[in-house]
């Protein structure tokens, strides 16, 4: 199997691990205990109060008539992005409400909310962070962002809240609470996983032994960039250094720089993503050479190694 056909199974995986997470919460958590929700769940919750119909059923319906929508009015291309959710999250979703002795697992109604909160907010993000859908309320946003412009994230609240709304005349005060903060949790939560592990930190070092403190940082096989400057004041030039590294090395590589100047002026930025050598790709980098004429670029030796 080629790398990418190992991306695209981990991928497929992931999404559809996400939506049964999701759809866990929701049946497990936030349905038994009666808690407005967000999106089609939430148009599940109505059609059963005035008809009967399971949420399942509805939300199986439903995402099956956006899916067919969006497939016409967008693409196949589009259709293709979206089945894994139109389909996995319903099924997983009337799996888990047939299985009742999961829907006592907690007897406190607000744990429920945290549990159910904290769990949606893994499982969207497990599918968002590798660009996937969960289909459903998705599709007429995307549809109205590109047929018309409207911001997507706006039309997604509007939708959520009108939604929101119109379970409160069927939904009990704490019911509404509740789902208010399920809803707050998993939106937190959410952000959180889909930047897990892609943030970091980034140095600027300004120093008069910039050249001493660049070697020292690659010898600990830290990545670093040089860039000339001028200070604003003497307008004498500098070379500053610029150095991306994980939250837990940061320490590390700051204790390096202060060794060598303890006058060294450094500043520290918390950056959402870092992409590349080193954090989301692990290029065959050679070890750390004293002579720059030995040093080889790490890309050219991945395309050597094809």
């Amino acid at each position: 199997m080629n790398n990418s056909s190992k991306k695209l199974a981990k991928d497929f995986i992931q999404v559809v691990a996400g939506n049964a997470i999701c759809a866990f919460a929701m049946a497990c958590f936030a349905l038994p205990f009666n808690m407005v929700v967000a999106g089609v769940s939430g148009i599940g919750r109505l059609m059963q109060f005035y008809t009967g119909a399971g949420v399942a059923i509805t939300v199986a319906v439903v995402n099956v008539i956006l899916f067919a929508i969006g497939g016409l009015m967008l693409g196949k291309k589009f259709a293709a992005s979206i089945a894994i959710g139109t389909f996995a999250y319903p099924f997983f979703l009337g799996l888990f409400q047939n299985m009742e002795f999961l829907h006592h697992l907690v007897d406190e109604p607000l744990l429920a909310a945290i549990c159910a909160g904290i769990l949606d907010g893994v499982g969207l993000g497990l599918v968002l962070r590798i660009g996937g859908s969960t289909g459903g309320i998705d599709v007429p946003a995307i549809i109205l962002n590109r047929k018309l412009g409207w911001n997507t994230a706006r039309v997604l609240s509007a939708i959520d809240i009108i939604i929101f709304i119109a379970q409160f005349p069927i939904t009990k005060s704490n019911g509404i609470i509740l789902g208010i903060l399920y809803a707050i949790i998993y939106s937190v939560v959410m952000n959180h996983m889909i930047l897990l592990e892609q943030g970091g930190m980034q140095m600027m070092i300004w120093s008069e032994k910039s050249g001493e403190i660049n070697e020292a940082l690659l010898e600990l096989g830290y990545g670093t960039t040089l860039f000339k400057a001028s200070g604003g004041y003497i307008q004498d030039d500098r070379t500053v250094i610029c150095c991306a590294t994980s939250n837990r090395t940061l320490h590390r590589a700051k204790r390096c720089v202060l060794e060598i100047d303890d006058k060294a002026f450094i500043t520290i930025t918390a950056v959402s993503e870092v992409n590349g050598n080193g954090f989301t790709l692990m290029l065959p980098d050679e070890d750390y050479k004293e002579a720059v004429s030995e040093r080889h670029d790490g890309h050219d030796i991945r395309k050597d190694n094809r």
